[in-house]
């Protein structure tokens, strides 16, 4: 994030604090930063006006009026998405801890480090951003489908429907192209149903899940006696889609004599069932879709050629998640409210570090594999919002900071006393040893280490990597 912070829906930092030299640091950070400022120097003050168009408010905890974390209540209060930084000096240090388990945003310490106070801010705007985009997602319902059931905004997304809404109405075959799990399915759907064969019936066949002999019958059809255990006729996929659209899914799947018969079939309009004498006449509009390069299959003599050319008549590439990252706080907003229902113990939202880790991910399985960790999550949630603890391990690898590798010299070292008795160290250097420690004596565990020095989990990742603890990393030590 840099220093432009342009794009912001508003623009404004509340600052509450009686010490005029704190107020002045804190505004000519913010102002640094493209925000404009709100001084008060009374809790009352502040507490008289709305909080919906704050970026974030800087709340000292030594107040005259009111205590600091009764102002924290009234604020979280009203707006429990509004991030608020707790300014505390040395003797407040539990405090200021207790505030941030208490829902304050982070804590920073007195004398004010202006490059402390800086980047808190910035990760605070941040996450007000984001917030206020998911907020207005609910609202304006930007969620709704494209086409069909497509749902997406980015660039790819929209190319895609307006190549889908000039075959609507056509009946050329499609031949639609992309990964596992990109939607390949929803793409033909969208097409039937909104197509000129909307009116007719859709049949789906996955040619990879028969066997030769098994897709032929499937297909075309059989007659009774065809073949063991064919004890009654059977109609065929072609018959069934009469009047409507067959697609067939995986079709680079198919055997070379299964592709013969489907050639002809495409050519003749008719198709004859297995063991059958009779050319029954079909009109059907074909759409298939396979994960695989065909034209590298043609090449490689795996598929015929002039079946290909019959198939892909126009072709249309799905893109897969990873170039549609913008697209994901979209489709999270629609599978949560599509579960939830109204069902109001389900979740309906995610924290701003889970939907970062979802943007970082780079989805090989495509938007399926987010649908299934979006819903192992929502299962294992109980509360309003998905927190980062109910993503896999790789998930949350993505967002949190490394953890540091507990050396040995430091678990020897736990149980002395760090200083002599007239020695003086800086608040921030103390936080940084009891955080080695609390580490070494939990051998890597944030959890545990968290528990003892009575941070929250999140808190003491961010902790780790503002005081830079992450510069040796073991790969195995978890949270």
């Amino acid at each position: 994030m840099t220093d432009d912070l342009t794009g912001y829906e508003d623009h404004l930092v509340v600052i509450v604090s009686r010490d005029p030299a704190v107020r002045e640091l804190l505004r000519t950070r913010s102002e640094s930063l493209g925000f404009d400022v709100l001084e008060f120097e009374h809790a009352q003050e502040v507490l008289g006006r709305e909080t919906f168009d704050w970026t974030a408010v800087c709340l000292d905890l030594e107040l005259d009026d009111l205590g600091g974390r009764d102002v924290l209540r009234h604020l979280r209060a009203r707006d429990a998405l509004l991030p608020i930084l707790i300014i505390a000096s040395d003797q407040d240090l539990h405090a200021a801890v207790q505030a941030v388990r208490r829902g304050a945003y982070d804590y920073v310490a007195k004398p004010l480090e202006g490059a402390r106070v800086t980047q808190s801010l910035r990760e605070a705007a941040e996450y007000r951003r984001e917030c206020w985009r998911l907020r207005s997602l609910e609202q304006a319902g930007e969620a709704e489908p494209l086409l069909g059931r497509l749902v997406g905004q980015s660039a790819p997304m929209r190319a895609l429907v307006r190549q889908l809404r000039r075959v609507l109405m056509a009946e050329v075959p499609v031949c639609i192209f992309g990964e596992t799990g990109t939607g390949k399915e929803l793409v033909a759907r969208a097409i039937h149903e909104q197509g000129s064969r909307a009116g007719g019936p859709l049949v789906a066949v996955n040619c990879a899940a028969f066997s030769e002999s098994l897709l032929e019958s499937e297909l075309f059809g059989h007659d009774r006696g065809a073949f063991t255990g064919a004890f009654t006729t059977h109609k065929g996929c072609f018959e069934q889609a009469q009047g409507g659209t067959l697609f067939l899914d995986e079709v680079g799947e198919m055997s070379a004599s299964t592709q013969v018969r489907l050639l002809r079939t495409l050519q003749e309009r008719t198709v004859r069932r297995v063991g059958g004498t009779v050319e029954i006449r079909v009109d059907v509009r074909i759409i298939a879709a396979t994960h695989r390069d065909l034209p590298a299959e043609v090449k490689r003599g795996r598929f015929r050629e002039d079946l290909y050319y019959r198939l892909a008549v126009y072709p249309l590439r799905v893109p897969p998640l990873r170039e549609r990252a913008s697209d994901i706080p979209l489709l999270v907003h629609h599978f949560l409210r599509r579960w939830a229902g109204g069902d109001k113990s389900r979740p309906r939202r995610v924290t701003q570090e889970v939907l970062e880790a979802l943007v970082r991910y780079a989805w090989p399985g495509n938007v399926r594999e987010l649908e299934n960790v979006l819903q192992r999550a929502a299962l294992a949630c109980d509360g309003p919002q998905i927190e980062l603890e109910h993503l896999p391990a790789e998930l949350r690898a993505l967002v949190l900071p490394a953890i540091p590798r507990v050396l040995a010299s430091a678990r020897e070292g736990a149980s002395r006393p760090l200083l002599a008795e007239d020695t003086v160290v800086p608040i921030r250097e103390l936080e940084r040893r009891e955080i080695l420690k609390a580490m070494a004596v939990t051998q890597g565990s944030v959890s545990k280490a968290a528990r003892l020095l009575g941070l929250g989990r999140a808190t003491l990742y961010r902790r780790l990597g503002e005081l830079h603890l992450s510069s040796a990393i073991d790969e195995r030590s978890g949270g």
